[in-house]
């Protein structure tokens, strides 16, 4: 084709492309541009301080008192309190609206076998609200769901440990209701979970589940949701997960408005280990993955950040499970996209840790 011709064909295919486009770009830098109309949301798995691992391990009485002595001195090396300070010193530094934590564990003991266990060990909730007051930081607790809850005896040291696992969402106190409110919180338990029913330990539930807050941000609505979903890498996970996710995406499919997923999805949205269909059924919902949105070239792996005893230093994430997902139903038409995502960057990642998860915090306007 002569040079002229493809010059003229360049010029008419600019012309037809720029009234698409120009829409699109005016959106980038509006969004952009200072503008009340933003909510920034983080998502933090908290990290219980043990995977549970010596206990669930354990084969005969001998191993499984062995097992809960372990985890009772790995939770105590895991410096909770100290975690706790580090996350605060995050979100000063984020300032997010709406926090969204998973694995926010309540532990407790009591006497020797004698359950329920009821003084509290560790909070992770309440030493994070003391951490948050402390820097005079204005947040509340908008809502807890308990999860599972189980306990067991640790003779070495005469007690009985109880684990309660917990999600919960926080948001800011401090701004006038004409520009930011919040209502109608909910919890919700997925009718999939994973049941483990051993010689042992007994029957054990690990029930999951999910929240909701609706937001008005400058008379925009929002919703956002906080999960935290199964482990597929266990016998029988991944078909939970998946359940679990299905049942996730049915619960907002009439939601109305601009839905925010955020947590620890235990799916990896990168190829790879933990890398299930779960993910590819939240996008093709209509939920547009922002991390990818905002950084395409970035895998923002947020997992694991170190093994279970940090002090053994840092390990190799190779996993990006904590996430936020952004749209809903209606964004099935614009694809993978999110034109109001400003940024989403990840949160701890240098040591020493809060977790062993990165946390993620996403920024994005409001119309």
């Amino acid at each position: 084709m002569p040079t002229s011709q493809r010059r003229n064909r360049k010029c008419r295919l600019v012309g037809t492309l720029l009234p698409i486009l120009a829409p699109a770009l005016f959106l980038i830098m509006s969004a952009r541009a200072d503008n009340p109309h933003v909510l920034t949301v983080m998502t933090r798995n908290m990290d219980a301080g043990t995977d549970l691992a010596y206990i669930l391990a354990a084969t005969d009485q001998a191993s499984l008192l062995k097992g809960t002595a372990a985890t009772f001195a790995e939770i105590k090396a895991a410096d909770i309190p100290a975690r706790a300070s580090r996350l605060a010193d995050e979100i000063a530094t984020q300032q997010p609206d709406v926090i969204a934590l998973q694995e926010v564990t309540l532990w407790r003991t009591g006497p020797l076998m004698q359950p329920p266990a009821s003084e509290v060990l560790y909070d992770q909730l309440d030493l994070l609200m003391v951490e948050l007051a402390k820097r005079k930081l204005p947040y509340g607790v908008i809502a807890v769901q308990y999860l599972m809850d189980a306990e067991a005896p640790v003779p070495s040291e005469n007690l009985d440990l109880r684990i309660t696992d917990r999600n919960a969402i926080l948001a800011r106190i401090d701004l006038p209701q004409s520009q930011f409110s919040v209502s109608d919180a909910q919890t919700h338990l997925f009718s999939t979970y994973f049941k483990l029913t051993d010689p042992l330990l007994g029957e054990i539930a690990e029930t999951m589940g999910w929240m909701t807050v609706d937001l008005e941000v400058m008379k925009s609505k929002v919703r956002v949701v906080n999960t935290h979903l199964a482990d597929p890498t266990v016998p029988g996970g991944e078909a939970i997960l998946l359940a679990q996710a299905d049942e996730l995406l049915a619960s907002q499919a009439q939601a109305g408005v601009p839905t925010i997923l955020a947590g620890d999805f235990n799916t990896n949205a990168e190829p790879g280990a933990a890398h299930t269909d779960a993910y590819q059924r939240i996008v093709s919902a209509g939920f547009v993955d922002t991390w990818k949105w905002a950084n395409l070239n970035d895998p923002g792996y947020t997992w694991p950040l170190f093994g279970e005893d940090q002090l053994s230093g840092p390990g190799t994430p190779s996993q990006r499970l904590d996430l936020i997902f952004s749209g809903g139903p209606i964004y099935r038409w614009f694809g993978s996209r999110d034109l109001n995502v400003l940024s989403v960057v990840r949160t701890g990642t240098a040591a020493p840790w809060a977790s062993d998860h990165a946390g993620v915090v996403m920024k994005r306007r409001i119309d």
